[in-house]
Order: structure tokens, then sequence, then C-alpha cells
């Protein structure tokens, strides 16, 4: 009973010491628990403070310094961790800003399950308008719709699906204000994950573009790659073509499916969900063509995670990405899952 003794605290209605509900409203007589959200998304806006990176100055007006007149630049790195989880989004050699955006969250206090993550990884078309925009609304969407069905008890499944339908409107709104004729875009990987009984994890994901996640665990078992790519590449490989021919080849980054203004209603598959269960240790990383470009083998990124701190390891992924040409936005998000968490 809450309240002064004997009364409702929402409506004063008498009530008895031994009841759990209202009488005269209904409600409930006890403390009703609710769930706690935390939550991350990177890259974070450019900082308001602090001094010039190419003169020094320490005076900017309406973003460019006073002294030597260039824009207060984004840092070319940006890192966060929330838990057990790590993300790092990186703009890499040769593009002038970083069009990646990744966010993630946690969401606990739900009766009778444990702790439920949220993370996601969006790349930004370079070829529609301010890409970066569609990316950091749809990740950050994408999360909170995974967490408002985790935290009303639905499935991984129910989750991921939600998590695309809020991310599809998010970059669809990201298009107000801008050219409709070239709208901002992007890809999209998220995932749902939910420790079950008996130290099964269930792990769904859904892709739209050629984001990537892959399920890494602890040897001797055979890591693999989870999502399937939205791309021409393999829409050629699936009619029977080779990895190495020249029409896949040309084809590797030209996708089929992506988040925006000008994509269709519901632009995920019906294959771009999948569950698993698992029940022994590993990693559930998700990660941007930045990254895949350069290690596209599952067992190639697992040499970098096996044992290793999720930071370290998506730091050395990261830089390996750079080392190898970093031609494009690099963002990594690594998850570790059941006896490495």
């Amino acid at each position: 009973m809450t309240g002064a003794p004997g009364t409702c605290s929402a409506c004063a209605a008498p009530v008895g010491a031994s009841d759990r509900f209202c009488e005269g409203c209904g409600g409930p007589l006890f403390e009703v628990p609710h769930p706690i959200f935390d939550r991350v998304a990177i890259p974070r806006p450019v900082p308001l403070e602090g001094a010039c990176a190419d003169c020094g100055n320490d005076a900017f007006s309406d973003g460019y310094c006073t002294g030597c007149g260039h824009r207060r630049a984004a840092p070319d790195r940006d890192e966060a961790q929330l838990g057990v989880m790590a993300l790092v989004t990186d703009r890499g050699l040769l593009h002038s800003r970083n069009e990646d955006a990744a966010a993630a969250g946690t969401v606990t206090g739900v009766p009778d399950r444990p702790q439920a993550f949220a993370v996601v990884v969006c790349d930004g078309v370079s070829t529609s308008g301010e890409p970066q925009v569609a990316s950091a609304a749809a990740s950050t969407a994408g999360v909170e719709g995974m967490l408002a069905k985790l935290a009303d008890a639905g499935t991984t499944h129910a989750a991921v699906l939600a998590g695309l339908g809020a991310a599809t409107t998010a970059a669809r709104d990201a298009a107000t204000g801008l050219d409709p004729q070239n709208a901002p875009s992007c890809t999209y990987t998220g995932a749902a994950v939910l420790a079950k009984d008996q130290g099964a994890v269930e792990i769904t994901v859904g892709n739209v573009g050629d984001s990537r996640a892959y399920w890494l665990p602890d040897p001797p078992e055979v890591p693999r790659q989870l999502t399937i790519d939205d791309s021409v590449a393999q829409e050629l490989m699936t009619a029977g073509a080779t990895p190495d021919s020249e029409l896949v080849q040309r084809g590797a980054h030209t996708i089929t499916r992506w988040l925006g203004a000008d994509s269709d209603a519901q632009p995920w598959s019906d294959s771009s969900v999948q569950t698993l269960t698992v029940t022994a240790p590993g990693t559930l990383l998700l990660c941007s063509d930045g990254l895949w470009n350069y290690l596209p083998d599952a067992a190639d990124i697992a040499r970098f995670c096996s044992g290793v701190d999720p930071a370290a390891a998506a730091r050395a992924l990261t830089d390996f990405a750079i080392q190898a040409g970093g031609n494009d936005n690099i963002t990594v998000a690594v998850i570790p899952i059941g006896a490495t968490t």
C-alpha cells in the first residue's frame, strides 16, 4: 500500500491493509516495477568547446574558427561502451566525413527476465544527400524500437521487427527539409539479445543493405555470417555466379535495399530477420562494409575477438581496416555472449 495509511495514493479512497488494488480507481496498491533503460550512440555531435585543431585558437562563431576560418571538425574516431558492448566508428582515410552511425541500449527491471540488449550499425549511402542524417536517425530509432518491445516482454524476433519499422520511419523523416530528389539513405543491421533458460542466449538479427552481423563462437566452433547482403553481388551468387567472377566483383557494393524516403514501404525481406539460440560462449559482431571490405570471412574477424576485451577487439579491427586502405567509414560493434561476458 502507498500514500497515507488506509488511503489510495491515486484517488484517496479508503483501502484495507490487505488490499492489493483500490476498489475506487482500480489502481495497484503496491510498487509497480518500471523498466530501466541505458543507451549510447556514436558518432556524437561535434564538440562545441576546445581549441581549433588547425591553429589553436579557442574562439568560434557559428562553428567556424575566428582565427583561421576553418570549420570545427568532428573527431576522426568515436568510441563508446555500454555494459559489455563496445562500439567504434572511424572516418577512415579517404572520406571527408563519417557517414556511419551506431547505437546500443540495454533494458533491465522487466519482471521474470534478465537484462536484454539491442544494438544497431548503419552505413550512410554516399551517393545520397546528407546520408549521415539518415544513419544517425535510423540507428537510434532502431535501438529505441527494440528496447520498447523488449521492455514489454516481447521476443527478440518481435523486437528486431519493431526496430526495423522504427528505423524505416526515422530514415524517411530524416529527409524533411532536404532535397526530395536526393533524400538521405542508409543501410541497417540490428540485433536483439536475450538470455534464456539453462545458459542459452537468443539472438535475432535483421538487416537492410550490406552492413553485416557475424556470430563468432569460441573455438573449436565455426564462425559464420548471420546476415545476407541486399546487393547485386549477392543476387548474382544466389543465381550461381562464383564470388570471384567479374560480375560479382563489379556489383559488390551496389545495394538493392536501403532505408530512406525513396525506399520501399517495407524495405526488408522475409529472409532479412534471422534468429539463433546459442549455448556456448562467443561474440556477436555487427559492422559496416568499411570493415568487411578487408575482412569478409567470419573466421578472419574471429581471430581478433577470441579471448580479447571487446573494446580492444573493436579498436584492433578498425585499425586493421585503416591500415589495409581505409577507403570507407568503418564501424564495429562487439558484444560478448555467454561465459565471455
